[in-house]
């Protein structure tokens, strides 16, 4: 599955190497290569989502066309996207003891990710989001704080962490992201890290530097440019990939980056694409040991078909109307579709 050495090289006008990628790959990992076992930990909502043809003015009103309930939260998110792509997951995070937080856990469990690390906070509400989506399926969150940062790293023990291949760390409290990334530095999960939106006012240096992969979105990166000594789109020591919408997305290494444009996709909903983004990468890229068998390798040309991946499963998750894509083997080829690496970019840094 790995894009390794397959594709041939031609010099590129900078003086670098660009790497043709290798055609027809195969997509779908060899079952001997054996499930990953990832934690993702963060949040997990209930979310209500109500779409709308457009937005209303100020004092206005708007007639609701449609309105779904189901599971979110990033984490969440991953971890049922991850289980789709024949992974295992353990979910780590809290919601309330009220209705919504048993629905996002019986969700959870129906969809075959470990919820058995789940802290109930039965003093505190399950944090529910409001996505509000319009006819060109932008978004406008509503979201109260809830439960979802009742956890702390101490609620989830080292033999735990210890027994997973890879760590997935969301938006959370900086000290519980910080303690959960050290930790498995410590006992050996690889590790990779998806702030958010509020990825510059909440002190994640420590987790973000704890990381051996990071997920931002173009305007995230520019300000983890300019409030970190960490660069996005050229980095020292670790990979980040930067998700660029419906462009597409870059892994950048500090020996190259990887490009491609994106799918063709009519979007509905883009709440969660960016998770479905992170399930798929890390879906794909942690069955090859070439990729994370000790950390995540810097050869940009190791990431083609984990990009290739993410990009199809974010696709996936905007034509789907709530946060929770169903992801699998199958429909990541049917948006691939015939030769799917000729778009690929391969630039080789001297």
């Amino acid at each position: 599955m790995s894009g390794g050495d397959d594709g041939s090289r031609r010099a590129t006008a900078d003086g670098g190497d660009e790497v043709e990628p290798a055609v027809d790959p195969d997509l779908e990992p060899e079952a001997e290569t054996g499930a990953p076992k990832v934690i993702s930990a963060g949040h997990i909502n209930w979310d209500v989502t109500i779409h709308v043809d457009e937005l209303p003015e100020r004092d206005g009103e708007t007639r609701i066309e449609r309105l779904e309930q189901s599971g979110g939260g990033s984490a969440a998110n991953v971890a049922v996207g991850v289980v789709g792509l024949g992974g295992q997951s353990v979910v780590f995070g809290s919601v309330g003891g009220d209705e919504s937080g048993a629905l996002a856990l019986r969700e959870l469990a129906s969809a075959g990710v470990d919820p058995g690390h789940v802290l109930v906070d039965a003093d505190a509400p399950t944090s529910v989001t409001y996505v509000i989506v319009d006819g060109n399926g932008e978004l406008l969150m509503l979201a109260n704080e809830g439960a979802n940062e009742s956890f702390s790293a101490g609620d989830l023990d080292r033999d735990t962490l210890a027994d997973a291949d890879h760590l997935h760390l969301t938006g959370q409290a900086p000290e519980t992201a910080a303690a959960l990334a050290t930790t498995a530095a410590e006992v050996g999960p690889t590790r990779s890290f998806d702030p958010g939106r509020r990825v510059t006012d909440r002190g994640y240096d420590a987790a973000l530097h704890a990381a051996d992969l990071i997920f931002v979105n173009d305007r995230e990166a520019d300000a983890l440019a300019d409030v970190t000594d960490i660069d996005p789109r050229a980095p020292d020591d670790r990979v980040v990939a930067v998700k660029h919408g419906g462009d597409g997305a870059t892994v950048h290494t500090p020996h190259g980056d990887v490009s491609h444009p994106g799918f063709d996709v009519d979007a509905v909903d883009t709440a969660g694409a960016g998770d479905a983004f992170a399930a798929g990468f890390l879906g794909a890229a942690l069955r090859e040991p070439e990729i994370a068998a000790d950390g995540f390798t810097h050869d940009p040309r190791e990431y083609q078909v984990p990009l290739l991946v993410a990009n199809a499963c974010g696709a996936i998750a905007a034509g789907t109307v709530t946060a929770r894509a169903d992801l699998s083997w199958d429909r990541v080829r049917s948006i691939m579709g015939e030769s799917p690496e000729s778009d690929l970019l391969i630039e080789i840094r001297a």
